[in-house]
């Protein structure tokens, strides 16, 4: 049995019954862990999968590999419920756990990952903190505990790295993700280190001014899926639950704009239900779109690679009229505010084009990525606008 806080207080507790593969959550306190969770006094069961505000924080792809071995080692079995409560015992967040945290047999400085030139880093850094990385996603990545040397303060950083089947992977977000900051979207502040091999962005979730943490659900969690079905739904959901649930929806709905039409622009397959989500006060009373993250070109290593989700009914590279209607239907813009926000994410990418064109001649081994990453956001930047395509492979290859 696990003891489940919200904002520090006890709300309730989650057990796990092996014999029907129920997952039970009961609240002891009427102090509710999620948006889709009111308080009540009957169970929440959940079969076969943890409940979606927990199954949020599972590891996957790499790291759950990595764990899964060890926790058979150790206990001979594995399943949700036994990573789940491995993983608890360091969760920092709007909800934490009973369990005492494992702390990290060593310190590390962010400036230390940041100026490491070999990229070496990586696997002191999984070794450090494999069991307290309670975080999402196939890509290798790790939740770390870094301290500032300018602050001296220690908070938590994902860190990511990347196979040799997915190379450039940390130069690729970097840029992606300085596309939206160009284009004024919010982000979590994100670094690339000096080997080019780590992508290191903070956590998002602290409180500015206190110790404090927003809430945070994904999309999955709000509408109530696990993992398995974050490919699910559509970007027209999404706008409708941010106009219901966000206390600031005009803004809100403006940003997911245009994080939707940069998805397309830097052709993003895999911009899924739990790479987009709501951060809210203990209260309740504020909630907001969370900062955009996890936005990287994957047409790049798979050129037949579609959207993650639907828009307008279908999985395809949609043209600029096609994401100008979403705009005004979904994200109360006017033609104008669309076409205008629209114009900022085409200078955004074109901002980044020429990052990268200047950015190869001093780092030769991106040459050949890098001019395979242009030649995508060239077609983004001119048949793609006026032409829908099934997969980026129709119009470049």
């Amino acid at each position: 049995m696990l003891k489940i806080f919200a904002n520090k207080n006890p709300s309730g507790v989650l057990d796990y019954n092996d014999s029907s593969k129920e997952f039970i959550f009961n609240y002891t306190h009427d102090n509710p862990i999620s948006l889709t969770m009111p308080y009540s006094s009957k169970s929440y069961l959940s079969y076969y999968h943890l409940h979606p505000i927990f199954d949020m924080s599972m590891p996957e792809g790499y790291l759950f590999e990595l764990l899964k071995n060890l926790l058979i080692k150790e206990y001979g079995k594995i399943d949700d419920f036994l990573l789940f409560s491995h993983l608890s015992r360091s969760i920092e967040g709007y909800l934490t756990y009973s369990n005492d945290t494992k702390n990290s047999n060593r310190v590390f400085e962010l400036e230390e990952i940041l100026e490491d030139k070999e990229g070496d880093l990586f696997a002191h850094l999984v070794e450090n903190f494999l069991h307290q990385s309670a975080i999402a996603g196939v890509q290798p990545k790790v939740l770390a505990q870094l301290k500032e040397k300018t602050t001296l303060a220690t908070r938590a950083y994902i860190v990511k790295s990347f196979s040799q089947e997915y190379p450039h992977l940390a130069e690729n977000e970097y840029f992606c993700m300085r596309a939206l900051n160009h284009a004024g979207v919010i982000t979590p502040k994100f670094w690339l280190s000096k080997s080019k091999k780590l992508f290191v962005m903070e956590k998002f979730t602290y409180k500015k001014g206190d110790d404090s943490f927003y809430g945070f659900e994904e999309f999955c969690v709000l509408f109530g899926f696990n993992k398995e079905k974050k490919y699910s739904g559509s970007y027209e959901q999404i706008a409708k639950a941010i106009a219901k649930i966000s206390t600031q929806k005009e803004q809100d709905l403006r940003a997911f704009f245009k994080m939707t039409v940069l998805n397309y622009l830097l052709k993003n397959g895999d911009a899924h239900l739990k790479n987009f989500g709501v951060l809210y006060t203990a209260d309740k009373k504020e909630r907001f779109l969370a900062p955009a993250y996890d936005v990287v070109n994957t047409v790049i290593y798979l050129p037949k690679d579609k959207p993650a989700l639907m828009l307008g009914g279908k999985k395809v590279w949609l043209n600029q009229e096609e994401l100008l209607s979403f705009g005004t239907n979904f994200c109360l813009l006017n033609n104008k505010e669309a076409t205008d926000e629209f114009n900022l994410c085409l200078e955004a990418v074109k901002l980044i084009r020429q990052e990268i064109v200047e950015y190869i001649p001093n780092n030769p081994n991106f040459k050949a990525f890098g001019e395979k990453f242009l030649k995508i956001l060239d077609f983004s930047l001119s048949e793609n606008l006026t032409k829908t395509y099934k997969d980026v492979s129709d119009g470049i290859l």
